[in-house]
């Protein structure tokens, strides 16, 4: 899942086995009779292996994602529509029924297309001091309209039933964008507009992240849910060998590990000429070409291609699940 310094560690990480079977978690959670329901509140909500703050950090969502409520408390178990689970604050969510979900789904709703943070504010305009400001937001964070666009600002309405205004040109319709075609060169946009980011284990925003939550991030920008680990990102997809790198094309994820267990401890998204993008330290960008400047030596594993693989098992498009739409 995560890394570091060019190391990581999956959370979930096991057998092969182990791996296909969360792969199928997705397509398992979509399908599930579900009626308990929240929205995460925050533009960035941390998800842990426990339900104490002092637990492991395995995961994040952003807001207006929808959740399985598994188990309530001040800690509420839920599930992610990706199909992980994990532990959050009740601060971090607002409980949802049934027939709000259904409606929710039919709304009308925007989602935060800006590569960079952007924030709430309390009127129309431009933010001139901090009681102007009602919440910050994320790409990726969806949000319910709140009325016409007044000039360059849209009305929104967010899950807790806040309401403000964000600039018009860093929202996008949600229908729109969850039926996007598939662009490889916004994914790596995405990636590049995110270097220099600071990784943190367990991050899947903008605002810090790791390796898997830097391909979850840029893949979500176009619209497509990926798993949460780079084990499980693995098992994805059509699989290219290390020696066929060159075969690789704009998009598809490279995968680093032990090369004696074959077990995948990084992931990094691939740009052109050998050249990736990924979060080690930080989001930056390194060659799995053994001639190039920028090679690393961790060993390369394998790649996966997303691009034509929407639908299988791991590989969601946005407006094809059922939490969403």
């Amino acid at each position: 899942m995560l890394c570091a310094a060019g190391m990581c560690s999956a959370a979930m990480a096991g057998t092969k086995e182990d791996d296909a079977r969360a792969a199928r978690a997705l397509v398992d959670a979509g399908a599930s009779a579900v009626d308990q329901w929240a929205q995460v509140r925050l533009s960035a909500a941390s998800i842990r292996t426990q339900g104490r703050h002092a637990a492991e950090m395995s995961t994040q969502a952003i807001m207006g994602m929808p959740v399985r409520v598994i188990e309530k408390g001040n800690w509420w178990h839920i599930q992610t529509p990706d199909g992980y689970t994990g532990w959050i604050p009740s601060s971090s969510v607002v409980e949802k029924s049934p027939e709000e979900m259904a409606a929710w789904r039919k709304a009308d709703r925007f989602v935060v297309v800006s590569p960079f943070q952007i924030n709430v504010s309390v009127a129309p305009g431009e933010i001139k001091k901090g009681t102007d400001v009602v919440s910050d937001l994320v790409n990726g964070c969806i949000v319910e309209s709140g009325g016409e666009a007044a000039g360059a600002y849209q009305p929104v309405v967010l899950p807790d039933g806040r309401r403000g205004y964000v600039p018009a040109a860093a929202v996008e319709k949600i229908e729109v964008w969850a039926g996007q075609d598939f662009d490889p060169d916004k994914i790596i946009d995405m990636a590049s507009s995110m270097m220099g980011i600071t990784y943190l284990w367990g991050g899947t925003t903008t605002k810090a992240l790791d390796c898997s939550g830097l391909a979850k991030v840029s893949y979500f920008d176009n619209g497509r849910i990926l798993m949460r680990d780079a084990s499980q990102q693995a098992v994805t997809g059509t699989r290219i060998e290390a020696k066929d790198w060159r075969k690789c094309r704009k998009g598809d994820l490279l995968f680093f590990g032990d090369a004696d267990t074959r077990r995948v401890t990084h992931v990094a998204i691939y740009d052109h000429d050998g050249e990736y993008v990924h979060s080690s330290g930080r989001v930056k960008r390194n060659s799995v070409d053994p001639k190039a400047e920028g090679y690393l030596t961790t060993p390369f594993l394998h790649a996966v291609r997303i691009a034509g693989n929407e639908g299988t098992p791991g590989i969601t498009r946005v407006i094809d699940h059922p939490w969403y739409f």
